[in-house]
């Protein structure tokens, strides 16, 4: 799914001040010096003249008293600069993004499921960054001319190559690499590997760089784009609305994603994600991660592995009604991106699913996997779309 690359902005660290409240102290106190040693020899002189016997003790203890009172509010104090450290920068960070940031670290330090501790971590690592919004997209195209090139499938074009020669062996290639899981998929799921294929060669182009795409599974951190989602506001007319929609979506990819974070001891930091926070081959939002299956067993999910991302397809397919009916099949694909099924006139990316499973099942027959014998022996009848791919 093509992404657009937004400017990046890195902002250094800044520590939140405190507000200490007064405590009481002793009375009578001496007057405070310019230095602690002054301080503690008009103790002493205070004491001496108020107590003849045992001035020094008395001295020694205010002495001890004062610096444990020192000690405990500085103590305190770096406390609270620890967990409250945000990436703000006077100059490009506004006071309501900060004011965001802070509230979005409150969030979700109050989530039970997650650890404050490693909550204040993330904000306080010099690596969290915020990207500048993307620009609006315009109400409507301005001419007839463009309206029409609106009402094209994006994928269909030449300029994606959807349906090329290359494209298709891309797939034959990968399930020559992943046959057993292309199988195993199959076999559990009910999802053929034509249809696979076409999640993942829309989605990442099967993790391979292109010129169109030379970084298919992103560039930047995923943590640091949905941190932007939440901070950044987009200039847009009426945007309140859309905007704290946006903040909601965020706050829960964010949590879901901290959880498997601390369930599989991820960095952060060096899992890329898309724009609205997809990670992997198969562009799963985090709150996508429970569907995520671990081919291997060994108890962790990497969807930056081919067979996991295969079986990752098939079974979040399945659980939205993937199975021989061919409607079933649509809703099924068209839920992978997202939208409203009966109010979605183009359904774009289920057609372009679709006309790439056609097109490659046809390839297959000219151009067999040698290691597929056991593959799909017996696929799934799949919907076809129409000559056109537009179904």
């Amino acid at each position: 799914m093509p992404m657009r690359t937004l400017p990046m902005r890195t902002l250094p660290m800044r520590m939140l001040p405190m507000r200490m409240l007064p405590m009481p102290l002793p009375s009578p106190l001496p007057p405070i010096g310019t230095s602690g040693t002054s301080t503690c020899r008009a103790a002493e002189s205070h004491a001496r003249q108020a107590h003849p016997l045992g001035s020094r003790r008395k001295a020694r203890r205010f002495r001890a008293w004062q610096y444990t009172l020192i000690f405990a509010l500085g103590l305190i104090s770096l406390a609270a600069a620890n967990c409250w450290a945000t990436p703000s920068d006077a100059a490009n960070f506004t006071p309501d993004e900060d004011q965001r940031l802070h509230k979005l670290q409150e969030r979700l330090c109050d989530d039970k499921e997650l650890s404050c501790a490693a909550v204040s971590a993330l904000f306080a690592d010099p690596r969290l960054t915020l990207y500048e919004p993307p620009p609006p997209a315009p109400d409507q195209p301005a001419t007839a001319q463009a309206r029409k090139r609106a009402q094209r499938n994006p994928y269909l074009t030449p300029r994606f190559g959807l349906l090329t020669p290359e494209s298709l062996e891309r797939c034959r290639t990968f399930i020559a690499a992943h046959a057993h899981s292309f199988d195993a998929a199959y076999q559990r799921y009910g999802v053929p590997k034509e249809v696979i294929c076409g999640h993942l060669r829309i989605e990442t182009n099967f993790g391979i760089p292109t010129r169109l795409t030379p970084n298919p599974l992103g560039t930047r951190p995923a943590i640091n784009q949905l941190v932007s989602l939440y901070v950044r506001k987009p200039v847009l007319r009426n945007s309140n609305s859309r905007f704290l929609h946006r903040q909601e979506f965020a706050l829960v990819q964010l949590k879901d994603l901290l959880s498997s974070s601390q369930k599989f001891g991820w960095d952060l930091f060096e899992v890329p994600g898309s724009p609205t926070g997809a990670i992997g081959l198969v562009q799963f939002e985090p709150s996508n991660f429970d569907i995520a299956v671990d081919s291997d067993g060994d108890g962790k999910v990497d969807l930056f592995d081919g067979d996991d991302a295969i079986l990752s397809v098939a079974h979040y397919l399945e659980t939205r009604g993937f199975d021989r009916d061919a409607e079933h099949q649509k809703r099924a694909i068209y839920a992978y991106y997202g939208g409203h099924y009966n109010h979605d006139p183009n359904k774009f990316y289920m057609r372009a699913v679709l006309k790439y499973a056609s097109e490659i099942s046809a390839y297959l027959k000219d151009h067999p996997v040698e290691s597929a014998a056991t593959v799909n022996s017996e696929p799934a009848a799949v919907s076809k779309p129409s000559a056109d791919g537009e179904n």
